[in-house]
């Protein structure tokens, strides 16, 4: 399984990867559906602030472990804990190209991997629901890295699942 989105930033590649990289255990405070992250463990990727994140999503807790930390180029991580068992594997890799010294493309190229015949079954359900969710995640990322706030659509997922929102800024 196979997702690819990008979008234009307008914000120097510098200030994108501030937000993306640097601060990768807070992506609760702009991400629709992730009510709560945190980062944890000592850096294992040269760079890196940390090895690992937590967190709080509209499905469940995740624990997530970053594999490529290139700062101002690539953050690669993926999922190492909490998925239901008909997913294998799910490797989220976000790639940054500036374009001008105002300008960042991001890139997100997701690989997922399902198994069982769970899998197969929920495997075109899942892919359409990822592309979803990949494409909100980026418009989300962009309005927070251009207006140092929370999308409208962000705010109202956090009143609809209060619930489940723990520490949100």
């Amino acid at each position: 399984m196979e997702v690819k989105k990008e979008i234009i930033v307008d914000k120097p590649i510098s200030e994108v990867w501030g937000i993306l990289g640097n601060q990768f255990g807070d992506a609760y405070k702009w991400a629709r559906g992730l009510y709560h992250s945190e980062s944890f463990g000592q850096p294992a990727v040269e760079d890196a602030h940390c090895s690992n994140r937590a967190c709080n999503t509209s499905f469940g807790a995740i624990k997530e472990k970053i594999n490529v930390f290139k700062p101002n180029q690539q953050l690669s991580y993926e999922v190492i804990e909490g998925f239901p068992g008909f997913i294998k594997s799910g490797l989220n890799n976000w790639y940054l190209t500036k374009l001008n010294d105002n300008r960042t493309k991001v890139h997100i190229h997701f690989l997922g991997e399902t198994q069982g015949i769970l899998g197969v079954i929920m495997k075109p359900m899942m892919k359409l629901n990822l592309s979803i969710t990949i494409k909100d995640a980026l418009q989300d990322f962009k309005f927070y890295v251009e207006n140092g706030k929370p999308s409208p659509e962000k705010i109202k997922d956090i009143k609809k699942n209060k619930k489940k929102v723990k520490a949100v800024a």
